[in-house]
């Protein structure tokens, strides 16, 4: 905050700058030749002093307005006064003239200095910020940040359950479905190997909920090449990698905040840079594979290279921990995409990414000993290769980790190790200056997944059946504004996705689709509308099936035909409302 000077110190800027505009507006009425340069110099300095004085409020507009406007009137002839002769009796008397106080040099220079140093003490007194003593990085630091208010209904439909035809009464124990979802405790029945989102929590409740999600990130110039960022926002730490949302209604109590974004990027150049830290996804994709509030922890380089006026190259590569274990060896995921991108016209674009991904380590493997004990417990890796219920979803192949003389509740691991493949095209055109479209297509297929390593790390035969669900695909169509930051702009947009099973892990799925996870096939509708320059309305309506791969099993009790659990009924129906705002 400034603080006004005392009277008696802006009476002497006052007193200081009355004179030199005076003596500027009387040198002006006299106007020597010779002296106009020297003049317009004293003119600029004596009105950058005054517009200096006003802006550390040293004297209010209004003082310097009629400084200025007395230092004009000094200069207009005036009657009889200071300065002037007495009047000739002749009315063809000669004009009037001014005399004009001169101002020396080194009396100009004496007055600016004089100014000068009692605005620098002023400043010091005061506590004003020397911009001097202020870092470069602290002067390059952003804010940005955005709120999403959600309302979200989930609906399934009514399960209708298989009933015997003379009695009337419901065949074995109700988990035989003739239509509609198999309820979730059918699916917590599995116990051994192969098994499907053994741990589903609801199949058969619909659900309306309000969700909130909060970001504030700050980003910093270090310096020339390097910059800082840091991202605060709503979640938990063991909330799931793909979602940043907190649900609302816990008895008004306070929503958690983590840490979301923490990271250094070091731009060599411009098509050059190294980013280390928890960053943001640095691949080409659609949310078919990376959702829009995943993070990646660890170092990723990105570089562009111009190959003709209007296309480039690009190139993207990452390592990234996903789980450091203290006595096993750590999980890693690692990526390498290459792609390109050409304007084709003044108002196309065409972008195209190939994408491989590794997920070392992530499959599971089957104890063949019981835990270990004695000295030896907690010495040794035991289940490390364990698919950790607070990170899955639900869609993938698991596996019972336990040894087989346990009787002990399973541990799940995956069956398929994960090394993906992603193709990626995106196509956007300009229509106009208000209205553009996109359309876009995603493919994916795991070539990890190898049966006859599943039947090993398994150790039962009962996987030799396991079909080979490996491939996903997804199409999107987009219509409206190009951009949605002025009131009244829209867009609207339709996707069609096809999930495999293992396809992708599960546990970085996006959660709209399916509500999480893989094994399914459905479509979404969006619509958005602009109702201020920084405020969003949205509606996107998402319908999705299981897939159903063929498979079928015999009840031994009742005879009665049944789905495997890869293929068991699971229609799921999202409607969400957003209210999304930005700054």
């Amino acid at each position: 905050m400034h603080h006004p000077a005392p009277p008696h110190r802006w009476r002497r800027h006052a007193l200081a700058l009355l004179l030199g505009c005076s003596a500027l507006g009387a040198a002006q009425a006299a106007d020597p030749a010779s002296d106009r340069a020297e003049l317009e110099r004293l003119r600029a300095t004596t009105q950058a002093l005054i517009e200096t004085l006003v802006s550390q409020g040293l004297v209010t507009r209004e003082r310097a307005d009629a400084i200025l406007r007395q230092a004009g009137a000094s200069a207009a002839p005036a009657g009889p006064g200071w300065g002037s002769p007495l009047p000739a009796a002749s009315a063809t008397a000669a004009a009037p003239v001014v005399r004009v106080p001169y101002l020396s040099e080194t009396q100009r220079a004496q007055l600016r200095d004089e100014i000068r140093n009692d605005v620098l003490a002023t400043a010091r007194s005061d506590g004003w910020a020397d911009a001097r003593q202020i870092p470069e990085w602290v002067r390059g630091i952003r804010f940005e940040g955005d709120l999403r208010l959600r309302a979200q209904s989930e609906r399934y439909p009514e399960p209708a359950y298989a009933l015997d035809a003379t009695t009337g009464l419901l065949l074995g124990d109700a988990c035989s479905i003739v239509a509609g979802n198999l309820p979730a405790r059918c699916y917590r029945r599995q116990v051994s190997s192969p098994a499907w989102a053994p741990d589903i929590a609801d199949t058969t409740n619909g659900r309306n909920r309000l969700t909130l999600r909060a970001r504030l990130g700050l980003q910093a110039r270090i310096s020339g090449d390097f910059t800082g960022q840091l991202r605060l926002s709503t979640g938990s730490a063991t909330g799931g990698p793909s979602s940043s949302t907190q649900t609302l209604g816990n008895y008004f109590n306070k929503s958690s905040v983590v840490i979301d974004r923490a990271l250094v990027q070091w731009e060599p150049r411009h098509d050059m840079r190294l980013q280390a830290g928890r960053i943001g996804n640095p691949f080409f994709s659609s949310d078919l594979t990376w959702p829009d509030d995943i993070g990646f922890d660890g170092v990723a380089a990105q570089g562009e290279l111009t190959l003709a006026p209007g296309a480039f190259a690009f190139a993207h590569a990452g390592v990234f921990a996903l789980q450091e274990l203290s006595l096993d060896r750590d999980r890693w995921l690692t990526g390498l995409q290459v792609g390109a991108q050409w304007a084709f016209n003044a108002h196309g674009t065409l972008r195209l990414g190939v994408a491989m991904y590794d997920f070392a380590r992530v499959e599971g493997v089957r104890e063949t000993n019981p835990p270990p004990g004695g000295e030896r417990a907690g010495t040794e890796p035991y289940f490390s290769s364990q698919y950790p219920a607070g990170v899955r979803q639900k869609g993938n192949t698991l596996i019972n980790l336990n040894d087989p003389a346990s009787t002990a509740a399973p541990t799940w691991g995956l069956a398929s190790k994960f090394r993906p493949i992603n193709i990626t095209a995106q196509l956007d055109y300009r229509l106009s200056d208000r209205l553009a479209m996109a359309w876009s297509l995603d493919w994916l297929r795991n070539t990890g997944f190898d049966l006859a390593d599943i039947r090993r790390r398994a150790g039962t035969p009962a996987v030799d059946g396991l079909a080979e669900k490996t491939d996903g695909l997804q199409t999107r169509w987009q219509i409206g504004s190009p951009a949605l930051n002025t009131a009244g702009q829209w867009r609207l947009s339709a996707a069609l996705r096809r999930f495999e099973r293992d396809a992708w892990l599960d546990a970085f799925t996006d959660t709209t689709w399916h509500l999480g996870g893989t094994n399914y096939k459905g479509w979404q509708l969006v619509g958005q509308y602009a109702i201020d320059s920084r405020a969003v309305l949205g509606l996107r309506l998402t319908s999705s099936r299981n897939l159903d791969d063929g498979v079928r099993t015999v009840n031994a009790a009742n005879g009665a035909v049944e789905s495997s659990f890869s293929n068991a009924p699971l229609k799921i129906d999202v409607l969400q409302l957003d209210l999304s705002t930005r700054f």
